[in-house]
């Protein structure tokens, strides 16, 4: 669930309550005692989930860059089967239910996606790859906030609609599944729509 927390730009908020940068930064650093062991330390942390304009040296302090990119193709490949269930769902399932079947399928795409698919195709691609080039590439990832804010969007909108889902269908786990398609479909979009609209900074937060 803390994964979309920082989907909220700190830039595009009209008031922030007091302290709650604060709380973001220690949640990061919570988050890194918990993840450091695979790799996601505190300048990960801080820039991913507290969106910190962090210096160049903790930039460049990536313990496992594998992980971390096999993070970012998994999200990838999770918003791309994600349009593809979607696709599949509008086009295949008929009444009764047909919104919860569209969103279920969505998201049993996602989860293709961010899983089998994920793990083989950056299992593949990384054995094309020297240590140095993983590197780079996870480094390059880190400063690209445009990736990050499209990953974010989804993950939060997957959290909302799940959690939204089974409020408002009384505990309805298929609903608060389709929801969670749906919704994390649209938070992609939704980030990506932003980009393309306000164009805020790649390289910054």
């Amino acid at each position: 669930v803390l994964w979309g927390v920082c989907c909220w730009e700190r830039s595009s908020r009209p008031w922030v309550p007091p302290g709650s940068y604060a709380m973001e930064v220690q949640l990061a650093d919570g988050l890194a005692g918990l993840f450091g062991a695979w790799g996601f330390n505190k300048a990960f942390m801080r820039n991913w989930l507290a969106h910190q304009n962090l210096p160049d040296e903790e930039m460049r302090d990536i313990p496992n860059p594998w992980n971390e990119m096999q993070l970012h193709i998994s999200y990838k490949f999770a918003q791309a089967f994600s349009v593809i269930g979607l696709g599949i769902g509008l086009v295949m399932t008929r009444k009764p239910n047909r919104y919860r079947k569209i969103g279920q399928a969505t998201l049993l795409g996602s989860c293709f996606g961010a899983g089998p698919a994920g793990f083989a195709a950056w299992h593949f691609k990384s054995s094309t790859l020297n240590e140095e080039e993983i590197y780079d590439r996870a480094y390059r990832l880190r400063y690209n906030r445009h990736q990050i804010r499209v990953d974010q969007g989804f993950e939060f909108g997957n959290i909302l609609g799940l959690v939204a889902g089974f409020l408002v269908s009384r505990g309805s786990l298929g609903a608060a599944l389709a929801d969670a398609g749906l919704v994390g479909a649209l938070g992609m979009f939704g980030a990506m729509s932003y980009i393309a609209y306000a164009k805020p900074d790649k390289l910054t937060w």
